[in-house]
């Protein structure tokens, strides 16, 4: 717009000066030229031309320093993008490997449980205490797959996938998990849950486990001798919904009403001296504030020093009809007996320089019958690969000098026949291997590894062949009508066909919200077939508390394509015989 008046302006001068001049001019021309009409004309063109001349180049240098400024600005945004990125790749690499840190003992500490769980020579009430801890180091690694979700915290974009849950169940297993830590600090706790809360609520689970787990851990680390208080009291109750208030008071050493709002910022901590004596980041109350705003509530803080603190925040539940899923007590027995001994007579060869890591894998594969070998670097397991026969070798994938995709490469290059497995701590493993390395490996797994994961990882590498579906099935569901149940698996193997094409788009995808759906329509007719790993691959994602463990999105897709073969294959054969 000021430009545009500018060359106006600028115009108006000189059809005003040519006006002018025109008006000045004899009519003979000026009489100090040699041609007096033609120079004057002429000498009226150049001061004509002269302005334009000089507007056009002010015009040209102001454009050309605009340039200049624009490909200074271009050049210094490419090389903001470029530390950005390396910034983010180095992030992801610090992420990967905080992950594998925290995952290595938290391997060894649920591989455990889950042997002590399953020993029955251990009493009933010791077994609780062992359940409480497997549950509580269970919430431990939900909790890690969130917080490292860099991305999405950063951007704000934590998608909270709510579920049917059982609040009370969910509150007493929280509860059973910090008994252990109170009785230890000498403090009692007690808990008052209102009986109007519905039998099932959708619920994000892992959100408010964390919420809570963070809100009781401050109380009873600041709380001395004392009592820490919870109660959960439905506020308003309608035939949609509940507002449910969660309370949290202990009679601890309290803060001081002037650092309450400071407290909530990251590694920001009280003043009272109380808190400098023991050890924290200060990360617990910000994370805990951050969860509550993103499922709509405030956390409410009122406390006194030397009178103790009281938390408490309101959520506003939906009811629904879909029965609760059980994760917080059975969910977590093992049930794997039958497993006992299922590989006897086979050799394992473990490689790990975590030596908990290598004992617990051990003993897991002990019990499926495997005998186990184990060495803490690459060099050492091929030593081993050269003395002994090996059936399958385990192998963590963050080792000193050679990792264990090098490994494997090794392996595979003088050993063809023996099955590989990786072992990572990285959720997003899948995405860096090259179709190379992918043929290369009979699979990998996610650590912690549980029992029936490495179980059912076990059979598909050893028993390829096995049928994963049931004809049987579907004969006795259209009570033994042959041509009903042919037609009726047609029209399974086309959904799933369609729903395969699907999955395949979300092989990339670090969002399992988007496959839930999904997995929904997969049931149905897997649970007609009796494709019983199938149910098992959907019902773990459905399930499933972290919504970026994309192995789950792979084995899915792997297990649809192998029953969706099967049934071609005997559809085949079942022509092929009636002809």
């Amino acid at each position: 717009m000021i430009n545009t008046i500018r060359f106006n302006s600028f115009l108006l001068i000189i059809i005003f000066l040519i006006g002018l001049y025109v008006n000045i001019i004899p009519e003979h021309g000026f009489d100090f030229f040699e041609h007096p009409k033609w120079a004057s004309w002429l000498l009226g063109l150049f001061f004509l031309l002269f302005p334009i001349f000089i507007f056009l180049s002010i015009r040209f240098f102001k454009t050309y320093q605009l340039f200049l400024s624009s490909k200074k600005q271009v050049f210094s945004m490419l090389e903001m993008h470029l530390d950005s990125r390396k910034l983010s790749s180095a992030k992801s690499n610090i992420a990967a490997t905080i992950s594998h840190e925290i995952r290595n003992p938290l391997q060894a500490i649920i591989g455990t449980h889950e042997l002590l769980i399953k020993d029955e020579g251990i009493g009933k009430e010791s077994k609780a205490l062992i359940q409480g801890a497997y549950n509580t180091s269970k919430s431990l690694l939900n909790m890690l797959n969130q917080v490292l979700d860099l991305s999405k915290i950063e951007s704000g974009k934590i998608e909270l996938i709510q579920e049917p849950t059982s609040l009370i169940e969910l509150l007493n297993d929280l509860t059973q998990s910090f008994q252990g830590l109170c009785d230890n600090s000498s403090n009692t706790l007690k808990i008052h849950i209102d009986d109007l809360i519905a039998p099932s609520l959708l619920i994000n689970s892992t959100s408010l486990k964390q919420v809570l787990g963070n809100l009781m851990s401050n109380a009873i680390k600041f709380t001395d001798h004392g009592i820490v208080f919870l109660s959960v009291t439905v506020m308003n109750d309608t035939h949609a919904d509940q507002l449910i208030q969660f309370q949290l008071i202990d009679t601890g050493c309290g803060i001081h009403e002037k650092d309450i709002e400071r407290i909530i910022h990251p590694y920001e901590r009280s003043q009272i001296h109380h808190f400098h004596e023991i050890p924290g980041t200060g990360l617990g109350l910000s994370i805990t504030s951050s969860l509550l705003q993103s499922m709509e509530s405030h956390l409410h803080l009122e406390s006194k020093p030397n009178f103790g603190t009281s938390a408490s925040f309101r959520l506003r539940l939906k009811r629904t009809s879909l029965s609760p899923m059980s994760k917080y007590a059975d969910s977590t027995q093992v049930h794997v007996h039958d497993n006992k001994n299922y590989f006897l007579g086979k050799t394992a060869l473990i490689v790990d320089d975590y030596p908990a890591c290598r004992e617990i894998i051990s003993q897991q594969l002990n019990y499926f019958g495997f005998h186990c070998l184990q060495a803490d670097q690459a060099h050492d397991g091929l030593l081993a690969l050269e003395k002994n026969h090996i059936d399958l070798v385990i192998t963590d994938e963050f080792m000193p000098n050679i990792n264990g995709r090098q490994f494997s490469a090794m392996i595979s290059k003088h050993y063809p026949k023996i099955k590989i497995m990786i072992l990572t701590g990285d959720s997003q493993f899948i995405t860096k291997l090259s179709g190379e390395e992918i043929n290369l490996i009979s699979g990998f797994m996610i650590k912690p590894v549980e029992l029936m994961e490495l179980f059912e990882a076990l059979k598909i590498i050893f028993l390829p062949n096995e049928e994963h579906w049931d004809f049987t099935h579907l004969l006795e569901f259209t009570n033994q009508d042959k041509l009903a149940a042919h037609a009726l698996l047609d029209s399974v193997l086309k959904t799933q066909n369609e729903l395969t094409q699907e999955i395949q788009t979300h092989l990339n995808s670090t969002n399992l919200s988007l496959l839930k759906p999904l997995c929904h329509k997969i049931l149905g007719g897997a649970k007609l077939i009796d494709a019983h790993y199938l149910i098992l691959h959907c019902q773990k994602i459905e399930n499933s508390e972290s919504d970026f463990q994309q192995i789950l999105i792979h084995h899915l897709y792997q297990e649809l394509i192998r029953v969706n073969h099967q049934i071609l294959e005997f559809q085949n054969q079942h022509h092929a015989n009636m002809i």
